[in-house]
């Protein structure tokens, strides 16, 4: 499970979702339509221990450029129990 928030200079929005590409892709471009829209954004992500794979597997080369570009970028694998 993943829990995301995207903020910006004008918003917050609240992302909760298992971890796939589906859900991944979606979280994307919810993250760039904000950052064309509200200028730099910032995204924290906290993710489950077992989803850790999965979640490098569709986003390390996408948060990667993000964060290039500007944005503050946070993932944190939650501590189990």
């Amino acid at each position: 499970m993943l829990h995301a928030v995207i903020r910006s200079s004008r918003d917050a929005m609240h992302f909760f979702a298992e971890v796939n590409g589906y859900n991944l892709q979606t979280l994307r471009q919810h993250v760039r339509q904000t950052n064309r829209e509200d200028g730099p954004v910032h995204l924290r992500v906290e993710i489950d221990p077992h989803d850790q794979a999965a979640f490098a597997h569709y986003s390390t080369r996408w948060l990667r450029a993000l964060s290039q570009r500007g944005a503050a970028v946070e993932v944190e694998v939650m501590q189990a129990g």
